[in-house]
């Protein structure tokens, strides 16, 4: 993977798509490590300011950070992350902050149009995707549901084995298309899994069978599961790779490496 992401700038305006976004940036830092950094922005004049209207907005901002922190709470756990706070315009205080934070991506809900002000429509994410330094991964929402569904980026159609292959084949056919895992069916069923780190037990012998060597607790996905619920799996059952099934039959497998390289091409893109 070209693109590094150890700083994640995550802007919240407290909407369903923004935290849907925190949950693409919690998603993308259980893979790669990274520090999220959680930011709202609140709009407000930059002059005529009283004292009285300065006390709100602190007291205000203080308000705001503690319901972030309740978001992190729950959406984040125990990824390393940190709050912050800003007034003015929401889109260069985005930025900014980036900026400041030599942050590697911004991950960034954006909205379908609607009436009245919201922190982060359609112009703000704009306008950051147009004027970052450094990638935006936009977040858009979808009435059909999440649109960075799995069956998007699977591998169609994977090699298969069944359980009678032998271990000197599966390790022909590894290398030959440059594999770390083959799924097992039987009577066209799903039954396992076998990865390169089965292969490589000190007590496999080159006429070891898969049915003998492969997973049969098996973890699955649809094509409609989001990416970041795939990347949770992952992460969660400690695997690199995720079987898809559709109607109780294989349609497709995706990686680790499939994901993380969803989460980049969305990113350059912007």
């Amino acid at each position: 993977m070209d693109q590094a992401f150890r700083t994640i700038l995550s802007p919240v305006d407290f909407d369903d798509n923004s935290i849907r976004a925190l949950e693409s940036s919690a998603a993308l830092a259980r893979l790669a490590g990274a520090k999220i950094f959680v930011l709202h922005v609140t709009s407000s004049a930059r002059s005529g300011l009283t004292r009285a209207a300065l006390d709100a907005r602190l007291a205000g901002e203080r308000e705001t950070g503690a319901r972030l922190k309740d978001i992190c709470r729950n959406r984040l756990g125990d990824l390393e992350h940190e709050v912050l706070t800003r007034t003015g315009d929401p889109a260069i205080a985005i930025i900014r902050t980036a900026e400041e934070l030599n942050a590697d991506v911004i991950v960034i809900a954006t909205h379908a149009a609607r009436r009245g002000p919201k922190a982060f429509a359609g112009s703000v994410a704009e306008r950051v995707i147009r004027e970052s330094i450094c990638p935006v991964l936009s977040v858009r929402p979808s009435a059909l549901g999440d649109p960075d569904a799995v069956g998007v980026h699977m591998t169609p159609g994977p090699v298969t084995i069944s359980p009678e292959t032998s271990v000197t084949l599966m390790r022909q056919m590894m290398a030959r298309g440059r594999l770390r895992c083959m799924p097992v069916l039987e009577n066209e069923k799903l039954v396992g899994i076998v990865t390169d780190r089965d292969l490589a037990f000190s007590d496999v012998t080159p006429t070891t069978t898969a049915g003998l060597l492969m997973t049969r607790d098996l973890v699955t996905v649809s094509p409609r599961t989001s990416i970041q619920e795939a990347a949770r799996l992952m992460v969660e059952c400690e695997i690199d790779a995720l079987p898809v099934l559709e109607n109780q039959r294989l349609v497709g497998i995706v990686t680790r490496a499939d994901i993380l390289k969803a989460f980049s091409d969305i990113a350059n893109e912007g």
